[in-house]
C-alpha cells in the first residue's frame, strides 16, 4: 500500500507540505483504488506508527523531519520525493508509475527533504557530507 499526505479529502487532492501535520493521507492499494483518511495522529513519529498499522510499504512526500524519516526507513517503508512544487494526487501517482520520482535514502535526505532552505543550493558554502546530518 502507498500513502501520500494530502491537504484535503478530495479525489484530486494536493500533497500536503508537512508529513506529520498533514490533515489527511490518501492510501493507494495494490489494485489502484484510493481511500483518504483523516490524520488523527499527532506528530511525525505517531503518524509513522499509524502508517505501519495500515500496511503502508511506500510513501510519497515532499518533506519529513529526521526522526520520522529514520523511523520510516527502520520500518522498511520506501520513501519517494514528490518535489517542492504544488502537485496533485493524480499527478504524483502518474510520476510514480512512470518511474520518475526519486527514492530518498540517508545519502540524499538533506538534498531532497532536509529542513533547511539553503540545502538546495550546492554552491552555498555549506557542506552537508551528503548525509542527513544526524549521525545515523
Amino acid at each position: 500500500m502507498i500513502a501520500i499526505p494530502v491537504k484535503t479529502d478530495k479525489e484530486e487532492g494536493v500533497l500536503a507540505p508537512l508529513f506529520g501535520h498533514a490533515k489527511y493521507f490518501s492510501f493507494i492499494s495494490d489494485d489502484g483504488s484510493v481511500m483518504t483518511h483523516k490524520n488523527s495522529a499527532e506528530g511525525g513519529v505517531k503518524v509513522v506508527d499509524w502508517l505501519v498499522s495500515m500496511g503502508v510499504k511506500t510513501i510519497i512526500l515532499n518533506h519529513v523531519g529526521e526522526k520520522p524519516f529514520h523511523l520510516l526507513t527502520q520500518k522498511s517503508i520506501d520513501i519517494y520525493f514528490a518535489g517542492k512544487d504544488r502537485i496533485t494526487l493524480p499527478e504524483v501517482l502518474q510520476k510514480l508509475k512512470d518511474g520518475i520520482l526519486e527514492k530518498v535514502s540517508i545519502v540524499n535526505y538533506m538534498k531532497l527533504l532536509g529542513e533547511d532552505d539553503h540545502h538546495h543550493d550546492e554552491g552555498d558554502g555549506h557542506l552537508h557530507g551528503g548525509g542527513c546530518g544526524c549521525g545515523a
